[in-house]
């Protein structure tokens, strides 16, 4: 049993100094996952570190510690935590870009580069929900895999399924997505 999923027990039995241990473990993790995440680094998106806060804030009011079970648990939580922050974001982007009543101003190339990934964020979001009605498990393994960063196997013991199960349904929701997105 690894060091992690030793302090996720504690934790879980009410140690909350075994929690933030966790959250130290991981927050190299995290950032990772969060630069992954967020991908373009360009201004006005939401940074890396935010991303990371956010993320934590998420999981810490709505998980917590309970029923986290390991690393690889965790970091999926936090792959879904961190592709509804960044899908909230572009929305809000989105909002703002309507204007409600604002003075319009002429936008520079990175105004624009950060709307366009807003508005392909917000596709990419749609597509997975309509992934999420015809198979559920295909959306999870997709934020495990994508904003988590997970390897087959992590996936897999993160979401409590069989490794060969997961490769299945990471290929069918590869080619549905591609199928998704050309439409």
């Amino acid at each position: 049993m690894s060091q992690i999923t030793l302090l996720l027990e504690q934790a879980h039995a009410g140690d909350d100094a075994a929690w933030q241990q966790v959250v130290a473990l991981l927050y190299g993790d995290l950032l990772r996952l969060a630069r992954c995440a967020s991908t373009s680094g360009r201004p006005n998106t939401l940074n890396a570190t935010a991303l990371v806060h956010e993320c934590y804030l998420r999981i810490a009011s709505n998980s917590g510690e309970n029923g986290i079970g390991s690393r690889s648990h965790f970091l999926a939580l936090a792959g879904r935590a961190m592709r509804q922050i960044l899908v909230n974001h572009a929305r809000d982007r989105m909002a703002a870009k309507r204007g409600g009543g604002a003075e319009h101003t002429t936008l520079d190339q990175h105004e624009l580069a950060a709307d366009r990934e807003a508005e392909e964020l917000i596709g990419v979001d749609s597509v997975l929900q309509q992934l999420g009605r015809e198979d559920e498990r295909m959306v999870r393994i997709v934020d495990c895999r994508i904003f988590g960063g997970l390897t087959e196997v992590e996936t897999a013991e993160a979401l409590r399924m069989p490794l060969r199960s997961v490769q299945r349904l990471w290929a069918q929701a590869r080619e549905r997505l591609q199928n998704l997105l050309a439409a």
